[in-house]
């Protein structure tokens, strides 16, 4: 409803981190030009194989039962998928595959060919350090309409959120060489400072920079707002909403949070 508010059904949409792609799938779905990043190898398989025909030119696999998958992001995107669900956000690829393994790889294969099928298309995807997507973006002359931000936060106490470390720097090395060498993963001591850069630098190429948390991460809303204006980063909007908790802490909460979404004017105009 934001979006559409904003750009009245035409326009380019980015993303800053695209995580599981339904953003965006659902936006290029819409007909809006959708732009995809994210470092994590999990994320940006998964956005090839849904919204691209393209294929992986490096395959260098960390272990041999993963040729059989490594020449199609769709087969990428699934050994990703199955590990994640069967043993967690934090468990490493194995070694050797096994029957309830490759019977979850099989059955995440035949959904992303069943949503690939739809042809639905992403105008460009990158796997790319955050900064160096929003530096490209500059470089490569890309303005866009929407730039949507959701960082992989701190948890509320502050801590890092380590399954990223996982399908970003760990996930990198499974199937050709990273790229990118450890990946800083943000908490507590250096995330207000990186989230207001990375805001300046997408005001750079944006209309509007939508930047969604929620009271479930560190900071809580308060801190990052002040953070915002006294860094000259007033906001047009605010809009809240409740949404399920992600986990369980001992700090009090509810069994939901409060969203929040802040809508930013971008440097683009016209």
């Amino acid at each position: 409803m934001i979006v559409d508010d904003l750009l009245h059904g035409n326009g380019i949409y980015a993303e800053t981190n695209s995580g599981s792609n339904g953003n965006a799938f659902m936006y290029a779905k819409k007909g809006y030009q959708v732009i995809t990043n994210d470092v994590s190898e999990y994320s940006y398989s998964v956005a090839n194989a849904i919204m691209s025909d393209n294929v992986p030119t490096e395959f260098n696999c960390k272990y041999e039962w993963l040729n059989k998958y490594s020449d199609s992001y769709i087969g990428r995107a699934s050994v990703f998928a199955s590990v994640v669900e069967l043993y967690g956000y934090n468990a490493e690829i194995p070694s050797e595959i096994n029957s309830e393994l490759e019977e979850k790889i099989n059955i995440y294969i035949s959904y992303f060919t069943k949503i690939n099928n739809e042809k639905v298309r992403s105008f460009k995807s990158y796997n790319e350090d955050l900064f160096n997507y929003l530096k490209k973006l500059k470089e490569e002359k890309i303005n866009v309409d929407i730039m949507f931000m959701d960082f992989a936060w701190p948890w509320r106490d502050g801590s890092k959120t380590e399954e990223y470390n996982t399908t970003a720097n760990i996930y990198s090395n499974v199937f050709e060489k990273s790229k990118i060498a450890n990946i800083e993963i943000w908490d507590k001591e250096n995330v207000i400072d990186n989230v207001i850069k990375a805001v300046k630098e997408a005001k750079k190429v944006s209309k509007y920079v939508l930047l969604s948390n929620q009271s479930s991460n560190y900071p809580t809303p308060e801190v990052l707002e002040v953070a915002l204006l006294k860094n000259g980063l007033n906001y047009d909007i605010r809009h809240t909403m409740l949404t399920d908790a992600e986990y369980e802490d001992n700090l009090g909460k509810e069994s939901f949070f409060r969203e929040y979404l802040y809508v930013i004017r971008g440097d683009i105009n016209g």
